[in-house]
């Protein structure tokens, strides 16, 4: 009787340590062998327990890598330059527009290939100050408490090689925070702000357009503001 008990209690230390899958055995007297049944039984529940959630897990990882795909195509087709970040700043995902555009804004040589700036769990607040980063996300929360369905902000930024950017910052809502956010305006409850989208516009171009429009209207006004004056005195004559 003391054996079959050590034998169960050796038996089911192992088994309960994940090393082995091998049922306590049924031997010895009548407790013993209940005792070993009532083991092996919650031994198998667990087993088939553990095997569900492993399952579960595979078939969620397998379900967001499909999600991550199609969004990642989806923004490749895209012609504006898009950031996906956490609430950190860590990059999660971009486009290939998103790469060229802050290549092309690289400060240094060895920054040339954009690798330094963007770039997979690399922070966006070695692009854009994060004070200004933190007050659009502020303005976000802001915007989601008072209940808008697509919040954003945005905000107007030069980097140091003198370009002019437009930055929109769109929220990330909390996947199970969904629908607290379809009833917030019934429950008073907000979703929850899980990361954010940046939108990169370069207004350098634009910028510069309309600051030759502006000094082609001021030249052509003060060429044409002698003319003018001789015919203002020309109608005074007459």
């Amino acid at each position: 009787h003391v054996q079959s008990l050590a034998r169960i209690e050796e038996q089911t230390r192992i088994l309960t340590s994940g090393q082995s899958r091998q049922p306590v055995e049924d031997k010895g007297s009548a407790q013993a062998r209940m005792l070993a049944r009532a083991i092996n039984r919650l031994a198998a529940e667990r087993d088939r327990f553990q095997d569900d959630v492993g399952q579960q897990v595979t078939q969620a990882s397998q379900a967001i890598e499909r999600e991550r795909r199609r969004l990642a195509a989806l923004m490749a087709e895209l012609q504006q330059s898009v950031v996906v970040c956490n609430l950190d700043g860590r990059i999660l995902l971009y486009n290939n527009r998103a790469r060229l555009q802050y290549q092309a804004l690289a400060q240094t040589a060895a920054l040339a290939d954009g690798a330094g700036v963007i770039g997979l769990g690399r922070s966006i607040h070695a692009v854009f100050d994060p004070s200004l980063v933190g007050h659009a996300l502020d303005t976000l929360r802001r915007r989601i408490e008072r209940g808008a369905a697509n919040a954003s902000a945005q905000f107007v930024t030069t980097t140091r090689n003198g370009q002019l950017l437009r930055v929109q910052v769109a929220a990330v809502l909390d996947p199970s925070e969904e629908g607290a956010a379809a009833s917030a305006p019934a429950s008073g409850q907000a979703a929850v702000l899980s990361g954010f989208v940046l939108l990169l516009d370069n207004l350098t171009h634009d910028f510069e357009q309309q600051s030759l429009r502006d000094q082609l209207l001021h030249a052509m006004t003060e060429g044409s503001r002698s003319a003018l004056a001789n015919l203002q005195t020309a109608l005074d004559m007459l």
